[in-house]
């Protein structure tokens, strides 16, 4: 039985004429109290909540009171007889019940209003699953961008490391080779020796690079739950993965103060500044490179944390700032996904902060987030 209607009522009759009213046309189940329906509504997923108001014990509004608070997602709906009428209008305007029905109940009026209400909370579930998938599909787009500048980071040491490798293979044999013919020149063998000293000295400074880039890897698999993230860290790590990036595009202009931690998921705040920054990135073009500056400024102000991302782009047309953040909508001309922004402002607002833009053609852009301090 996958998400069904929960009907509660502390007169038996109305529960058995209930069944057989619905049997066979919507999946139901019924309790004795209110009691009763809660330890239901607690063991498995119930998709409406219908409640006769006058039960001795916990009345329907009550019921519908408590079920808000614990299972949010579950439609209420309150069935009363016409004296009740204004504890129904009542429990409408506090949020408590969705809607109520009267009794007696005309069946088929009563089947309508339960599949309506059933349907609505189906579409509420889908529309957490999109979400959820879409927050994945962009967490794998944002890991595809932050591997691309982590290959070209690693090349670079890894290419030194090969290299002096190599010298040092060589050095050895050839000193190897004079202590085998007894022909070592003190001299000499001391300067191959400062020599080798040095290449390790470059060997170590190389492994150093690689173990401070891999460590950009922790802004996009470490866990999602909520703790003290520590932004200045989390944008430390974003700008140096699209290092590589920034240097064919432009300068960058890094301005962390000293800020407290806020609370939310190291994940998700990472992915937000990745998708800012990488949109900043690829707004600047590449032929400008001289002149594009990508400014990312961090700083604390009335218990508040601020994060400001601005480039000197070209800027976004006011009729294209008003769409920015709905999902699927982009001004990428190779398309992109369109859920960067959409999902960067959702995440924010999980974290009671906001995410906000202003734009000027020919001048550039900037997003400015807002977070509440943690401590």
């Amino acid at each position: 039985m996958i998400a069904p209607i929960l009907y509660v009522d502390d007169d038996r009759a109305n529960l058995v004429v209930f069944e057989a009213t619905l049997e066979g046309a919507l999946p139901i189940r019924t309790a004795g109290s209110g009691v009763e329906a809660l330890e239901i509504l607690r063991s498995e997923e119930i998709a409406v909540l219908l409640t006769d108001q006058r039960m001795p014990g916990m009345s329907g509004v009550e019921l519908a009171e408590q079920a808000k608070v614990e299972f949010p997602d579950t439609v209420r709906v309150l069935i009363t007889a016409y004296s009740d009428l204004n504890a129904a209008v009542d429990a409408i305007n506090r949020g408590q019940i969705h809607l109520y029905l009267r009794k007696p109940w005309e069946p088929r009026e009563l089947r309508l209003a339960l599949e309506s209400a059933r349907e609505r909370y189906l579409t509420t579930r889908r529309m957490r699953e999109l979400e959820r998938r879409l927050l994945a599909t962009e967490r794998v787009y944002a890991l595809g961008v932050i591997a691309a500048g982590i290959a070209h980071e690693i090349r670079g040491p890894v290419g030194v490391l090969q290299t002096n490798v190599e010298v040092l293979r060589e050095g050895l044999r050839e000193l190897n080779l004079a202590m085998t013919r007894g022909v070592v020149d003190p001299g000499s063998a001391t300067m191959q020796l400062a020599e080798m000293d040095a290449i390790l000295a470059d060997c170590s400074e190389a492994t150093h690079n690689v173990l401070e880039i891999t460590r950009s890897i922790e802004v996009s698999t470490r866990s999602v739950a909520e703790t003290e993230v520590d932004l200045r860290e989390v944008i430390r790590l974003v700008t140096r993965s699209i290092r590589a990036e920034l240097y064919q595009r432009g300068t960058l202009d890094l301005d962390l103060g000293e800020v407290p931690v806020v609370c939310g998921s190291r994940t998700r705040l990472g992915q937000v500044v990745l998708n800012l920054v990488v949109n900043a990135l690829e707004a600047m073009r590449p032929e400008r490179r001289g002149t594009n500056r990508l400014k990312v400024k961090l700083w604390a102000e009335d218990g508040r944390v601020r994060l400001l991302v601005e480039d000197n782009g070209p800027g976004i047309p006011p009729a294209a700032l008003d769409r920015i953040f709905d999902p699927f909508f982009t001004t990428k001309a190779d398309g992109g996904t369109g859920l960067g922004l959409a999902i960067s402002r959702r995440i924010v607002e999980e974290c009671a902060g906001s995410l906000e833009v202003t734009s000027v053609e020919g001048v550039g852009t900037r997003f400015v987030v807002d977070l509440p301090a943690g401590v």
